[in-house]
């Protein structure tokens, strides 16, 4: 069970923060309050204990290497420009809080669970409501569109009785007048054509 609650731990705190630490202890230089802490969480981190036995490997290496290496004397031009670089980026350490604050708010929220269900809970939310209110939207469209069939139908109706009138009362009233006697010459094709 321990193993599991370590794994957990491990996804809501990120491992990134401690790798100044695991290179301080590997080089000895970390004080011993802060060495019971980190050695614990070595024993149960296996990233942070390769990590560790990573820079245990090359402090070695680098203390081995001054050792049997000559001393060499560092020039002022060297030592000058040692010191403004490192000057240099003590500034720019001081002065970018914007990506640090970034790369905290990233450690805690990308392998957060919990992080991931508040918003997954937030989209569901989200989207039974906009179900809702589409439902309520479309019984009120269907009521709108059968009143509106409706009227449409009464209109229609009230137009051509309406027009009916119009056009009995407008229509001129057709005289009864008999007609008149055609030609001769046309009565006679009409009888010889019958």
């Amino acid at each position: 069970m321990e193993a599991e609650y370590m794994n957990m731990r491990w996804r809501l705190n990120s491992c990134r923060g401690r790798r100044e630490d695991v290179s301080l202890l590997a080089s000895g230089a970390l004080p011993e309050a802060e060495q019971a802490p980190l050695r614990e969480h070595l024993a149960h981190c296996v990233q942070c204990r390769q990590y560790y036995e990573e820079m245990v490997r090359l402090s070695g290496e680098f203390q081995q290497w001054a050792s049997t290496e000559s001393l060499v004397e560092a020039g002022a031009a060297f030592r000058a420009r040692w010191m403004r670089s490192i000057e240099a980026a003590d500034s720019t350490t001081r002065t970018s809080l914007l990506p640090d604050l970034i790369s905290r708010w990233s450690e805690w929220l990308w392998p957060s669970p919990v992080a991931w269900g508040t918003l997954a809970a937030v989209w569901v939310c989200l989207l039974s409501l906009q179900w809702a209110m589409s439902a309520q939207r479309a019984t009120g469209h269907e009521l709108a569109g059968n009143s509106f069939g409706r009227t449409s139908i009464s209109f229609a109706q009230r137009q051509r009785e309406l027009a009916s009138v119009l056009e009995s009362l407008m229509a001129p009233p057709a005289h009864s007048t008999p007609e008149q006697p055609r030609p001769r010459s046309q009565r006679r094709v009409e009888s010889v054509i019958t």
